[in-house]
């Protein structure tokens, strides 16, 4: 039962009981949780409270509402502050999560004239290619292609990369990748090979994260475009401002 004389809010208090049913497994995903008026009558507090932790439970993953049939449970997405699109290990961490990655190729090729110009390429470097699947606690969720002066990042192609990039940087080159100079977030679908490699349906939303990464004096580090399975990952705004009731 809440607690009336807790300093923790009722509709925390309600959310966080219900978050741990899901966690635990007490309901499972997809199972159908009680409506508003069951859960307020079930708890003793007003249907306003019940619709706020609701709310908070949905925006968070943990419950999806489906028109005309109820509030059922779910997976809670990955979430990334929309004004920063670097992070991926850091992102699962905060979450929870375990991150791993895959490396799928790495190739040496000729710079276009896109990338000397995204990355300050002088005119006799090449282009190091990497593509890695990231994954989410075991779930594809992200494929990832980067692009980096040879020159500089030759020797990542001897480095096995199944962890955080960034960190690798940080702590064997002292490189601090902590800002993109360009970040455009769009929207496609997954064609045929990509479905397969994130284990989705032909068709499936994915986002598409089109990013220039760079250290503290922003120099570019690498051109990245990266396809995110969007059913299982959501961005979020820094410091966004909203109220509560109860």
């Amino acid at each position: 039962m809440l607690q009336q004389d807790n300093s923790i809010p009722l509709y925390m208090q309600l959310k966080n009981i219900i978050k741990g049913k899901i966690d635990s497994g007490e309901i499972g995903i997809n199972d159908k949780i009680p409506s508003e008026a069951e859960l307020a009558e079930q708890y003793e507090v007003s249907r306003i409270t019940v619709r706020s932790a609701l709310s908070e439970l949905v925006t968070d993953g943990y419950l999806v509402k489906k028109q005309g049939k109820g509030t059922y449970a779910s997976k809670p997405k990955l979430s990334r502050p929309i004004e920063d699109s670097l992070g991926f290990s850091e992102s699962c961490k905060a979450a929870g999560f375990e991150a791993m990655s895959v490396v799928l190729k790495r190739e040496v090729l000729p710079a276009t004239d896109k990338l000397k110009d995204m990355l300050k390429l002088s005119e006799k470097d090449q282009v190091l290619y990497i593509q890695r699947l990231r994954l989410a606690n075991g779930e594809p969720l992200m494929l990832e292609n980067n692009y980096y002066s040879y020159n500089n990042y030759s020797f990542l192609m001897k480095e096995p990369l199944t962890g955080s990039l960034y960190d690798l940087l940080r702590e064997n080159k002292n490189i601090d990748c902590d800002r993109s100079l360009k970040t455009i977030i769009s929207v496609i679908t997954a064609d045929q090979e990509k479905a397969k490699i994130l284990n989705v349906s032909i068709g499936e939303p994915l986002f598409v994260i089109d990013t220039v990464a760079a250290d503290t004096k922003d120099v570019p580090i690498h051109y990245g475009i990266q396809y995110v399975v969007g059913s299982k990952y959501c961005f979020v705004r820094k410091n966004a401002k909203h109220h509560n009731i109860e």
